[in-house]
């Protein structure tokens, strides 16, 4: 494994961040997702979960089209936990399909704890590439032949103040450390009654190459220090305006991490990381 050197110097909120060292890391491509929302329509007699399953079926085709290394779930895979038999038949046959490690961060929708979602069937089995990060305080899941780390915590639905990224430890010893959390990024015109608040100083002092954030709609990077930290918005909005993008995050040998929002059906825009939006953020002496 290369020995980690994690002084770096950045470019700030231009969302891409460049190592100071010569140390070579691993180059590594990455789709970062959220908010897929499965299962939303299964009470009701509408076609519209048809919809939400060829989004996520798209951003699986986009996953193996790239050849990444790597796909994050950030939070709110499933939209509750009531989900019909054949919404996690087609989740898992999708997961598998994927055929690389994925990391699935819980969100308030599909949370950990009782009455998950995840304890209705045996996701290690169905889908050994999968894994979930179910620790109420948080835990780091390793892959040595990639060289990177993720730390996650889960929610649970029992913390009406859960922070996503409260407890996080300082990164280890690989040469990448990421980091994945489902919640609202308080910005100047937040409202501040939401849950589940997350800091731009939190972000900037986690010390991780890449924060994959959950919980909105629309895809936005957010200011974060030296940090680089978006959301990817969801495969396709349950309001039908938002969605339809996921990122892809080139992490390169030279530590530098830039983003790319690529659309899930032809014709669709791609969004260089510059031109991808960037919401600055409220600082907590400012609450």
């Amino acid at each position: 494994m290369v020995e980690s050197k994690v002084d770096a110097i950045y470019s700030g909120a231009s969302g891409k961040r460049t190592s100071m060292t010569t140390i070579e890391r691993p180059e590594l491509k990455i789709i970062h997702t959220s908010d897929v929302h499965l299962g939303a329509y299964d009470a009701g007699k509408s076609d519209d979960g048809v919809g939400l399953e060829h989004a996520f079926s798209s951003v699986v085709n986009l996953a193996i089209a790239e050849d990444v290394d790597l796909v994050i779930i950030a939070g709110d895979f499933f939209d509750n936990a009531r989900v019909k038999e054949h919404t996690l038949e087609f989740a898992a046959s999708e997961l598998a399909r994927i055929d690389r490690p994925t990391v699935i961060g819980p969100g308030n929708h599909d949370h950990v704890g009782p009455y998950s979602v995840y304890d209705r069937f045996d996701l290690a089995d169905a889908c050994p590439n999968v894994t979930l990060l179910r620790g109420r305080d948080g835990e780091t899941a390793e892959f040595p032949a990639l060289d990177l780390e993720i730390w996650g915590r889960a929610h649970t639905e029992t913390l009406m103040d859960f922070s996503p990224f409260e407890g996080i430890p300082e990164r280890g010893s690989y040469a990448w450390s990421l980091a994945v959390g489902h919640g609202h990024f308080i910005h100047p015109k937040a409202l501040l009654h939401h849950s589940f608040h997350i800091l731009e100083e939190e972000l900037a002092a986690s010390g991780r190459d890449y924060v994959a954030l959950g919980h909105w709609e629309q895809m936005t990077r957010v200011s974060a220090g030296d940090t680089v930290a978006a959301y990817s918005g969801a495969s396709e909005g349950l309001g039908g305006h938002n969605g339809g993008h996921a990122l892809r995050v080139h992490l390169k040998s030279d530590g530098e991490v830039a983003l790319t929002a690529l659309p899930l059906e032809e014709g669709g825009a791609v969004i260089e990381n510059d031109d991808i939006p960037i919401l600055e953020g409220l600082s907590a002496s400012d609450m």
